[in-house]
């Protein structure tokens, strides 16, 4: 087991810089990274129990991070939207495919299943592209991700109809039936259970627990969800999925993604591994046309099949073509399906082999299709879809950002924070506090400040945010590990935004000034001058001889400062 951890491990760090250093989608990377280490090729690692749990732990996360975006509210509210698109998407697409399999003289149940494998898209692939693009919440975005949950969906019947082929019966509509109707009962249930007790139970650890415990809890929910489903006999993401969906409307949204992204990170790279150990090499070589065919369907076929249907949806022609080019590749479960149906004897390994290796490189293309979804539909579609503005986009996050264009995001919503945010009021700046403790989240919000829960000390939580927007970050807390951290992220990624810290002894002031470009205000030094302005004042000097006194004094305490911070920094070098 430990050598086999180690292994994927190593691999996936090795990919992942590998493909940074060649400014290509990680995910490609990964799946390259099992090609090699797999059977076809060298052989180090072979799929078995202990690889496949890890890789379904990893689709587990990614769903969960998936279903924290959406709303319960905001899926009710497109319910017929997505049945109708959902649904004509997968009959459509996967009638055209099947067609295909009949075609190659493959009988007809292998066919119905190869349709069905071949309509399905990766929802961790698609996703993953879509949150690192910024996208999951644009209209092309909201409507791909909802079609590719309605075809997680369908995986319950076309799964059933496997077991029950396999077992030479015949298939039974109420069992079909039954499969989805779980699946209702699941989402209710969770729905049920969130706001009364899974809400309440966060809001006790948060207050009561340390952010290990909450860590834990969080992770706690996800792998539960995930039993949970897997008992009533359904897909173990898709639970991870629905009990994302209702958590995302509570406060815990940003501190749980920012606490179970770095598991959601390692995990999903074992996935896509995985996934590369079932490609055969070989089969590229040994039949390239069926394989060269199995990609047409797959890619263009299902592009140009999920283009209308979108349409008929209501996306604008823009929208719809974005979208068809984010759903134009297999998935993982497609991968599922034939892989079990070639094990079960069900589909031919002729047409079983070259249609597996053509759903493993069709997802190798996805990144790159969905990367370049703009140009491919000028292409595609006529350069009038890829031209316009992208039509009022449903983003949420975007509407809000729009709104805070030039705003100060105040780290802490402490008294210090607090009155920092009363004085942006006063001055009618706009702002918005970020605060990790949640009484003193909620403390601020029962004054009607503008505050969001989450970590600022991790780039996620400050691009929730909207740190792009913003010209200034205050950080009002008194942990000087922290606010350097995030100094340097800002100095970094954002160094058009002006940082401000505070801190409380001399020692704080010097460690952080070591930061370049942060501006630092110790809380004794200004309640110092603070108190020399008062005594000043009550002496009779003018409030024109105050200031300039002050200002000496303040320049002095600075520059001696500085000096003692480039001391130190002198030292540590040494």
């Amino acid at each position: 087991m430990f050598p086999l951890i180690l292994t994927l491990i190593a691999v996936a760090t090795f990919m992942a810089a590998l493909s940074a250093w060649l400014r290509l989608p990680t995910i490609l990377g990964y799946l390259v990274g099992g090609v090699i280490v797999g059977p076809s090729v060298s052989g180090i690692v072979q799929p078995g129990e202990a690889l496949n749990f890890t890789a379904e732990l990893g689709i587990v996360l990614l769903m969960f991070m998936v279903g924290l975006e959406f709303s319960v509210s905001g899926l009710w509210a497109t319910r017929y939207r997505v049945l109708m698109a959902g649904g004509l998407q997968s009959l459509l697409t996967g009638t055209a495919i099947g067609a295909v399999a009949c075609a190659l003289g493959t009988p007809p149940t292998a066919a119905v299943l190869l349709g069905g494998a071949g309509a399905l898209s990766s929802t961790a692939i698609a996703g993953k592209q879509l949150a690192d693009q910024g996208e999951l919440t644009t209209r092309h975005g909201h409507m791909a991700i909802a079609v590719l949950v309605f075809q997680d969906i369908t995986t319950i019947p076309l799964l059933t109809l496997l077991d029950i082929w396999s077992r030479g019966e015949h298939p039974d509509m109420a069992n079909l039936f039954g499969a989805v109707a779980r699946v209702l009962a699941l989402f209710a249930l969770a729905v049920a259970l969130t706001k009364p007790i899974l809400h309440r139970a966060l809001a006790w650890v948060t207050r009561h627990g340390t952010a290990e415990v909450f860590l834990l809890a969080a992770l706690l929910l996800v792998v539960g969800a995930a039993f949970a489903a897997h008992a009533l006999g359904l897909s173990s993401a898709l639970g991870a999925f629905l009990t994302g969906v209702v958590l995302g409307e509570g406060d815990f949204k940003h501190r749980i993604e920012d606490d179970i992204r770095p598991f959601r990170d390692l995990f999903v790279g074992i996935f896509f591994i995985a996934v590369g150990l079932q490609l055969d090499a070989g089969q590229i070589v040994e039949m390239p046309a069926r394989v060269l065919l199995w990609l047409l369907a797959l890619i263009p076929l299902k592009i140009l099949r999920t283009w209308p249907v979108l349409r008929i949806a209501g996306l604008g022609r823009l929208d719809a073509a974005r979208c068809a080019i984010v759903l134009g590749h297999g998935g993982e479960f497609g991968l599922l399906l034939i892989a079990s149906a070639l094990t079960a004897g069900i589909v031919p390994a002729s047409l079983g082999q070259p249609a597996l290796v053509a759903v493993a490189l069709s997802m190798g293309a996805a990144p790159f299709l969905i990367h370049r979804h703009d140009r491919l539909a000028a292409a595609v579609f006529g350069r009038g879809a890829a031209s316009k503005a992208p039509q009022d986009e449903a983003m949420t996050s975007i509407r809000q950002n729009a709104a805070l264009q030039g705003h100060v995001i105040i780290c802490g919503a402490g008294h210090l924070g607090r009155l920092v945010a009363q004085a942006l009021v006063l001055a009618d700046i706009p702002y918005l506090l970020v605060e990790s403790d949640y009484e003193a989240f909620q403390s601020a919000r029962a004054v009607g400040l503008n505050v969001l829960l989450g970590d600022a000390s991790r780039l996620a939580t400050l691009k929730a945010a909207g740190v792009e927007n913003a010209n200034m970050v205050i950080i009002s807390f008194n942990h000087p590990q922290s606010a350097a951290r995030i100094a340097r992220t800002l100095r970094h990624a954002y160094p058009h935004v002006a940082v401000i810290a505070t801190s409380l002894t001399d020692q704080e002031t010097r460690h952080l000034l070591s930061v370049p470009g942060l501006r630092v205000y110790s809380e004794k030094i200004a309640a110092g001058l603070a108190l020399a302005e008062q005594a000043l004042l009550d002496r009779g000097l003018s409030a024109e001889a105050k200031d300039a006194l002050i200002a000496d004094l303040r320049r002095q305490l600075q520059s001696a400062t500085s000096r003692k911070a480039k001391a130190q920094s002198k030292n540590k070098a040494w």
